[in-house]
């Protein structure tokens, strides 16, 4: 099953004209990775009255039915690397229905010779957090995977621990926890406008009509921060990135570790009865589903023939585009926001919102209920930090 498929089977079909409650104690906006992890966590935390606005007639219809599902811990920036490695911790202790959510095929990250110094780096910031990880020479590296040799490389970085995520089992899981724990879910609903007292909320206007509520949780992916700040959005910037499927199963072992080439920008893993290929493009595209470009198969056949000659003959029988939404400095954006109160943004998980998901709902749960988490800073997530400022207004 392909990455974005299988969500009409394991969702529960959506009603054609659901009620909508008066009022509830939390609005969580968007019923992706972000807003149903929140969710979930605010109902195992003893909310009991909420509603989940999915604006789609399906959750996971955008960026979270759409991406690779891979689990990566391996990340330059401390903050997001914090993130990611608890995400890792809660996902591999995440079963459905007896089967965990995690497999755990490792992850091998292949280094062109000018960026080989990076390695010792990132090995000695994962182990002083207790994940395992090893250099490999290029021919210790083929010699463990011998289909490495079909990948021109200088050196590896491997990380068992790495891996693959069922995403329809886990968005499905969280969504059903959320909707046991007192949150009714609501498809086919967007939301229009925030409900304000001055700068206060009091709810969201929908299209079912308003519902009350002091605290409203965006997590809209591609359209976050637009809501209630029509003149001063949150600077996020959706980037279109295409993915591929093809091949055969010859190319690659069908528990062979994810391969992505950091310095080159590509990764393959395999998938099905093939392999799941991307080229790590990036361009700015407006919130929506994103058609293909084709122009992002000519930059994979590309890359394949410079850096994974053994692939550049793969048949694409398949092609997608996803959104990913990033802020300036590439940090999620999670915390209050700095000028209207009652509004909590859950957004600009970029390409890291499956490995954290678990993580991230936890952390915006804790503080939506004015707690603390230990093993990160929330303060470098937080909407008023110094890169989502406006230009004119830094320091």
């Amino acid at each position: 099953m392909l990455p974005f498929e299988g969500f009409r089977e394991v969702q529960r079909a959506p009603k054609a004209r659901q009620r909508i409650p008066s009022a509830v104690e939390v609005i969580v906006i968007g019923a992706g990775f972000a807003g149903a992890s929140t969710a979930a966590a605010l109902a195992r935390a003893g909310v009991r009255n909420g509603v989940l606005l999915e604006r789609e007639a399906f959750p996971g219809t955008h960026a979270s039915g759409r991406n690779a599902g891979m689990a990566r811990q391996l990340e330059s920036d401390p903050p997001v690397r914090a993130l990611t490695i608890e995400g890792v911790r809660r996902l591999r202790t995440k079963s459905v229905n007896g089967c965990p959510v995690l497999r755990q095929s490792g992850g091998l990250y292949l280094m062109q010779g000018g960026q080989l110094g990076r390695a010792k780096q990132w090995i000695a910031q994962l182990e002083e957090q207790d994940v395992p990880s090893q250099f490999l020479p290029v021919a210790e590296a083929r010699r463990l995977f011998s289909f490495l040799c079909r990948f021109e490389f200088d050196g590896v970085v491997f990380c068992p621990t790495d891996g693959v995520v069922d995403i329809h089992a886990l968005l499905s899981d969280l969504l059903a926890e959320a909707r046991q724990g007192g949150f009714e879910i609501v498809t086919n609903c967007a939301a229009e406008s925030l409900l304000l007292e001055g700068a206060v909320v009091r709810g969201v206007r929908s299209l079912r009509g308003e519902i009350g509520a002091q605290v409203v949780v965006d997590a809209t992916g591609a359209w976050a921060g637009h809501l209630g700040r029509a003149f001063a959005a949150l600077p996020l910037k959706p980037l279109r990135r295409h993915l591929f499927f093809g091949g055969d199963p010859s190319m690659l072992p069908r528990d062979a570790p994810l391969v992505w080439d950091l310095d080159a920008g590509y990764y393959v893993k395999p998938e099905g009865a093939g392999l799941l290929l991307c080229p790590c493009d990036e361009t700015e595209h407006a919130p929506g589903t994103p058609s293909v470009d084709f122009d992002a198969t000519t930059l994979l056949a590309e890359k394949l023939l410079k850096y994974a000659p053994g692939l550049s003959n793969v048949t694409l029988r398949r092609g997608w585009a996803c959104l990913r939404t990033f802020a300036p400095d590439r940090r999620p954006v999670l915390g209050w926001d700095p000028d209207i109160r009652g509004l909590f943004h859950v957004a600009g998980l970029g390409g890291f919102g499956v490995t954290t998901s678990l993580a991230i709902g936890e952390l915006a749960s804790a503080l939506i209920r004015g707690g603390v988490v230990d093993w990160v800073d929330a303060s470098y997530f937080s909407p008023s930090r110094e890169a989502l400022k406006p230009t004119s207004l830094r320091q």
